[in-house]
């Protein structure tokens, strides 16, 4: 029996998960949709673990097949959430640590991830990388059943008009592989773009507190979607028919330079009329100088998209590298992302 092909596609104002059932085609523009609260001063670390325990049969968050599934938990909104063992864990299914006599201005760190949104959208026309994706099946027993990677080349715009949501028509140039999986995506520029101006409304925040991450100062923010089907970011397209995804996540922002080091995303809900149970994504940023221009940006790095789709469970890793921008006439190639302080 055939699978059923999709494609998880991001829209920038709108961030699309665009899941097609017919062959995944690349090149289709889509809609798309991103503190200084702190002096510097180091705090004393005191960290407070908040988490819901939920044991399952056999300590790996998943029951053998054909066993009852004993517990679970509800996240923020009230949904029940069953552990996995294939992929990451909801990101309501536990809070990372944060320091507890940080104070954090929620309206400062917004009003700082928004400037940066905005700036990187004015800076950013046109870009390309060297994506190297590695496309990994799992099995009902959580354990790799087969992989299968290749180098393609990425290219990105970001078009805004006078008004409406932000577009970002995003590009890959696939070979067999693509023909190969059951699903290609696209989209992963966007995500940051929730904090932009014209999207940032359409979420609820709440700051968690301060945390280190990976020995940078950042906020710890989580949010969630609006549940205003007319405010779409994210989607699944199977065939003609498009499916909203409202999707919930945690940001990390560097108190220093305000920009988006890391994000996490999940669905609010499982859809159950298209049977998608999972959809997780996990995106690391680092800084891209661009000499010529004295310019450095913040762009993705890497890429984790997990998806639990009709049964069967999914994972889908992109490392960019070999970055160029392009500018009216012209354009610069530079060094790969490298780790910048926060």
């Amino acid at each position: 029996m055939q699978t059923a092909l999709f494609k998880i596609v991001t829209w920038p104002a709108i961030l699309a998960c665009a899941v097609a059932v017919s062959a995944a085609q690349s090149g289709s523009a889509l809609p798309g949709s991103g503190t200084e609260a702190s002096d510097g001063t180091t705090s004393k670390l005191s960290l407070t673990l908040k988490s819901r325990s939920c044991m399952p049969g056999d300590n790996a968050g998943m029951l053998p097949e054909g066993n009852p599934v004993t517990c679970s938990f509800a996240g923020k909104s009230g949904t029940m959430i069953v552990p996995r063992n294939w992929a990451p864990p909801d990101i309501d299914q536990s809070v990372p640590p944060v320091l507890v006599d940080a104070s954090c201005s929620l309206e400062e760190v917004l009003a700082g991830a928004s400037k940066r949104a905005l700036a990187l959208v004015d800076s950013l026309q046109k870009f390309s990388a060297r994506d190297h994706i590695e496309h990994i099946e799992f099995g009902k027993d959580g354990k790799r059943r087969n992989s299968r990677s290749q180098n393609v080349d990425y290219v990105a715009q970001i078009e805004q008009g006078d008004s409406g949501p932000l577009r970002i028509a995003e590009y890959r140039h696939y070979s067999s592989m693509d023909r190969s999986t059951p699903f290609t995506d696209t989209g992963t520029a966007a995500f940051a773009l929730i904090f932009h101006p014209r999207h940032i409304a359409n979420f609820e925040f709440q700051c968690e507190g301060l945390t280190d991450l990976h020995g940078v100062q950042a906020w710890q923010v989580h949010f969630e979607e609006a549940a205003d089907p007319k405010a779409l970011f994210h989607a699944m397209r199977i065939g003609s028919s498009i499916y909203k995804l409202r999707f919930k996540g945690r940001a990390w922002i560097g108190v220093q330079n305000q920009e988006v080091l890391r994000m996490e995303t999940d669905l609010v809900a499982p859809i159950p009329q298209i049977e998608l149970e999972v959809e997780h994504l996990e995106i690391v940023y680092a800084p891209v100088e661009f000499k010529r221009r004295n310019l450095q940006l913040w762009l993705p790095e890497s890429a984790a998209l997990y998806m639990g789709y009709r049964g069967h469970r999914y994972e889908r890793v992109h490392n960019f590298s070999r970055f160029q921008l392009f500018w009216i006439d012209t354009e610069q190639t530079v060094r790969d992302p490298t780790a910048g302080s926060g």
